[in-house]
Parts: structure tokens; sequence; C-alpha cells
């Protein structure tokens, strides 16, 4: 179910600094925390162990990212028996560049 992404330019908000902090802490854990990603079409989806402490930091992220990154649609799947969690982020074109530079480790391949 997507909500005028597509009309929204591919752009985050925060100025470089605030991107360099936000890259340095948040990101860096969650980017720390990915067993597993997945190159989609309009964007990747991340799998992170489903233990309470990273649910809580993925829920983090993604409120974190909404508000500077508004054209970003998130999708969360918890797996059953405190299984993995499955993020999906997607967006209009241009997302998935974006993705790849600010979510994806920088040294890791499109799929693990």
């Amino acid at each position: 179910m997507k909500h005028g992404s597509d009309d929204m330019p591919v752009a985050c908000c925060l100025t470089s600094a605030e991107l360099r902090e936000r890259e340095a802490t948040l990101l860096a854990q969650f980017r720390s925390a990915v067993i597993e990603k997945e190159e989609l079409p309009d964007g990747y989806a991340f799998r992170v162990p489903g233990d309470r402490q990273l649910v809580a930091l993925v829920a983090e992220m993604i409120a974190a990212e909404r508000e500077c990154c508004p054209f970003l649609t998130f999708e969360l799947v918890a797996q059953p028996g405190m299984g993995p969690v499955v993020v999906r982020v997607t967006g209009p074109a241009g997302t998935k560049d974006f993705l790849k530079t600010v979510f994806c480790k920088p040294d890791a391949d499109a799929s693990i």
C-alpha cells in the first residue's frame, strides 16, 4: 500500500553533519546487525536477528528515517518463534541507489 511516495524527491532532509552523525550511530548499528540483504526492484530487504534489542533498534531506525526520508516505505515482518526480522525498504525510482549508499555496508555484495 503506497501513499504517493512516487511524487516525493529521493533526498534526505538531514544536514551533512546530521547525516554523518546518523551514519556513525544508528545506521552503523543497523548495518552491523544485518545478517542477510536481498536486492529488490525498488529497494532492499534486510534480515536481522529477532531478539528484543534488535527489534527495538529496527523500530528506532524506522522512526528516525521516516522523519528525514519521507519517500521511503518500510515493511517489517517478524518471523514466528523469535525468528529473524525482515525490514523491506522501498521507494520511488532512485531509492535503491540512495539505499545502497546509506543503508548498505560499503563492502557488502548485493546478496549475502
